[in-house]
């Protein structure tokens, strides 16, 4: 295995084992404040994972031609991740929540869950690959959640450094909405992607969304879950879809020669 994916995979199991632990030995679960310890301890250890995964990715960077080919364990990891977000939509809306925001981010995941599972069934499609849409709105369209998502952590419960688990949503919503878009261009405009740009994105949004959140939901159905924790759970699996489709992304880039798959007049 490449030294820099050892790397990577050792500072994102250490990233998730700390969290892990911190969730369930040092924090209160009712307010979210650390109970033990400086909350600049958490800060630190997520900043120095996030510095060591871009510098690994810029080393692993190529132009992401290669996306735009086949390949089942992507594909299938998309499709899951789409499922997920659009259970905790439909969830959301069969639980009654009331509110506009809670409305305008049911339609929002089940958008984005569309866009999730169509994108993995490009790259799960036999014979020559086909783009997942004519055009680049459906993908556009797809990643508004994460808009919302950030916009929503200051208009319904704003984010405080003292408590870290709000303010590093904020994070990962905005590694998850750079990744996704910078997967649109790749996939549509080819010529002008920044692979770059792309590994980094892919590589934070694996730390943030995958090694930082699955111990949150893990805890969260340790101490049990209602209803209405239930779309919070199923989008935060979701969230851990998206964060390994970005590793096996700058995987899938970092091994390829650049040569293109399809030309870029092929469409699904």
């Amino acid at each position: 295995m490449n030294a820099l994916f050892v790397l990577i995979f050792t500072c994102g199991g250490a990233l998730a084992i700390g969290r892990g632990l911190d969730l369930a030995l040092w924090t209160d679960w009712n307010t979210g404040l650390c109970t033990a310890g400086s909350v600049w301890l958490r800060y630190g250890g997520l900043w120095a994972a996030l510095v060591v995964g871009i510098i690994a990715a810029r080393k692993l960077a190529r132009q992401p031609l290669v996306l735009r080919s086949a390949c089942r364990p992507v594909g299938v990891t998309s499709v899951l991740g789409g499922v997920c977000v659009g259970l905790a939509g439909a969830v959301r809306l069969a639980v009654g929540m009331t509110g506009v925001g809670a409305l305008v981010r049911a339609v929002l995941e089940l958008v984005c869950a569309v866009w999730l599972i169509r994108l993995g069934r490009s790259w799960t499609h036999k014979g020559e690959y086909r783009l997942p849409g004519r055009s680049m709105t459906p993908a556009v369209l797809g990643t508004a959640v994460f808009y919302w998502g950030v916009l929503s952590r200051f208009m319904e419960n704003s984010s405080s450094w003292h408590r870290v688990e709000p303010t590093a949503m904020v994070w990962q919503m905005l590694a998850a909405l750079v990744f996704l878009s910078a997967m649109v261009r790749a996939l549509w405009l080819p010529e002008t992607s920044n692979g770059c740009q792309l590994c980094e994105a892919g590589i934070c949004t694996f730390l943030l969304c995958f090694c930082w959140e699955l111990p949150r939901v893990l805890v969260l159905l340790f101490h049990g879950i209602t209803a209405a924790d239930l779309p919070e759970v199923l989008f935060g699996f979701g969230m851990c879809c998206i964060g390994a489709l970005g590793l096996f992304t700058v995987a899938r880039v970092a091994g390829s020669d650049g040569r293109p798959a399809i030309s870029r007049h092929a469409v699904g």
